[in-house]
């Protein structure tokens, strides 16, 4: 550690949205930083309480924190944002719109309380997600704080990306949007709030640049969780945008915790779930292996089995008419578990593979379905512990941080993309040749159950093909080789973070530094055409 790690003493306050996949990057850092004798301290929501807490840093609820949104409303998202839409008159649009309509409102009411923790706090910097918590950003520039963006997409250009897929799920546009908030009442009215109060310059609508964030503009530094050459690319008019807004961007590697420090998250699902401890699962995982039994985990992520609109177990996407159509994130995962079950299943729970499946939270998760003997279905699970003990194949959801986390260590997957920039991820495996992938269905209405059971059966199949393919595992180690080789992850991230916090020389100093890339891995594109719609 250089001088600026040497210094004790800082105190960094992270803001960080309810979405697990958001805040897990953070948690390593928060450790260290903790490790170091620095002090971290949470505002987030109280279902990451436990996860938060276990890295040694303090945790203030963020409903406690900003009673001006929340009290009223729940303190959970799902709940605030419903009754924000009812309050606002926008009921009927789906979350991906509504979020875009209500972000300044959200913000003029965050702001108040979230200002009067962070004046008492009085933390040398702030880390944040630049996509879910710009509140954040907006309140660094009102106490003129640094402000460290925590993107934990596949670079500038994967969220951009992914804004834009949500969008497109939607049958919105950024055009659109953007003409939308310009004549929405309460959005104009808290644009105003915001520039009479603080002095704030605040956009009443997206923008002229589609898929560009003043978060990431006007943060300090963002730090992204993957290597140089998995990045989505960016459009050229908005990697100039950036480039003359003086954003600087930095990839730090993929951001993994200790072994034996996961912590669960949410509530059980239902009776057929197993209540297991994650040292048990590991264990489970490490006998498997030992008995020479294959492993296979399964995980769909924590939004499509969660309760947010459009995109929730409940969920579905639009047809171009704007009306529901396809299928619910609760058929989708019915049909990619049971591909799995299919696929692997025994009539004995020590023989064939071990299969193990991440349910989430819904008490209805295993409902209808025949679960064979072999596989454990637990609520939530280790999964960097799980993927480090050695598992043959991953059927993911492929977000960001678990197709970052697989390619870490060398595991070939299957990806189910849900939305957003998991169906980026998914190409961007089959074009590794790290695995294979089987995309969402969008059935006609009535036909949802016949697309199913197909989506089930190549399920079924990319699991058999990837799990007896050694390509796909010489492919994955060799990224895990260049991953490993060349990011110095936690560590490296930590310099950067200090040395922000510190305001010196040094931050110049490490951005002088080249950061390596990984060069044994081809730049995926593809990002690009989102934009044509907007």
């Amino acid at each position: 550690m250089t001088g600026a790690a040497a210094k004790r003493g800082q105190r960094f306050a992270f803001v960080f949205p309810p979405w697990v996949g958001h805040i897990s990057p953070s948690l390593p850092i928060a450790r260290r930083l903790s490790e170091l004798g620095h002090e971290v301290v949470y505002i987030s929501f109280n279902d990451l309480r436990e996860k938060a807490e276990g890295t040694g840093a303090r945790f203030f609820s963020v409903a406690d924190v900003e009673p001006e949104l929340f009290a009223g409303r729940g303190g959970d998202f799902p709940s605030m944002l419903s009754a924000l839409k009812e309050e606002c008159g926008i009921r009927d649009l789906g979350s991906a719109a509504a979020m875009w309509m209500l972000r300044n409102v959200m913000i003029e009411r965050q702001l108040p309380g979230l200002l009067r923790t962070l004046r008492e706090l009085k933390p040398t910097a702030l880390v944040h997600c630049p996509l879910c918590s710009p509140e954040a950003s907006y309140a660094a520039k009102v106490l003129d704080t640094p402000c460290i963006a925590l993107n934990t997409f596949a670079g500038a250009g994967g969220l951009a990306g992914a804004v834009q897929s949500c969008f497109k799920d939607e049958k919105i546009s950024w055009a659109g949007l953007d003409r939308e908030m310009r004549a929405f009442g309460p959005n104009l009215a808290a644009v105003d709030q915001l520039r009479t109060k603080y002095g704030l310059e605040v956009t009443p609508g997206m923008g002229a640049l589609p898929g560009y964030l003043s978060t990431l503009a006007d943060a300090t530094l963002t730090l992204t969780t993957t290597s140089e050459d998995l990045q989505d690319p960016m459009h050229p008019d908005l990697a100039t945008a950036y480039a003359a807004a003086g954003a600087r961007f930095v990839a730090v590697g993929p951001l993994l915790d200790l072994p034996g420090t996961w912590r669960a998250h949410g509530v059980a699902s239902g009776d057929l779930a197993v209540e297991m401890e994650p040292d048990d699962i590991v264990a489970r995982v490490h006998a498997a292996r030992a008995a020479g039994r294959p492993v296979a985990l399964v995980s769909m992520g924590t939004v499509v089995t969660g309760n947010m609109p459009t995109f929730g177990w409940q969920g579905r996407t639009k047809d171009e008419q704007g009306k529901p159509r396809g299928l619910t994130g609760r058929e989708l995962c019915h049909a990619a578990w049971s591909g799995a079950f299919d696929a692997f299943g025994t009539n004995h729970p020590g023989e064939g593979p071990l299969l193990i499946v991440a349910l989430g939270p819904q008490p209805d998760a295993l409902d209808g379905l025949s679960v064979p003997p072999n596989a454990l279905c637990v609520p939530s699970l280790p999964q960097v512990d799980i993927l480090r003990a050695g598992v043959d194949v991953f059927l993911t959801h492929g977000g960001q941080n678990s197709f970052t986390e697989a390619l870490s260590c060398a595991t070939p997957l299957v990806v189910c993309p849900g939305f957003a920039d998991q169906v980026v991820n998914a190409a961007k495996a089959v074009n590794l040749g790290v695995g294979l992938k089987v995309d969402r269905p969008f059935p006609e209405p009535g036909e949802e159950e016949a697309a199913a059971a197909v989506y089930r059966a190549n399920v079924c199949e990319a699991l058999r093909t990837v799990s007896v393919g050694p390509e796909f595992k010489r492919a994955a180690a060799m990224c895990a080789e260049g991953l490993q080789k060349n990011y110095a992850g936690v560590e490296y991230t930590v310099e950067f973070i200090l040395s922000v916090g510190q305001r010196s020389a040094t931050l110049e100093e490490s951005l002088a530094t080249p950061v390596v890339k990984f060069n044994s891995i081809p730049a995926v594109s593809g990002v690009a055409a989102a934009f044509s719609g907007a």
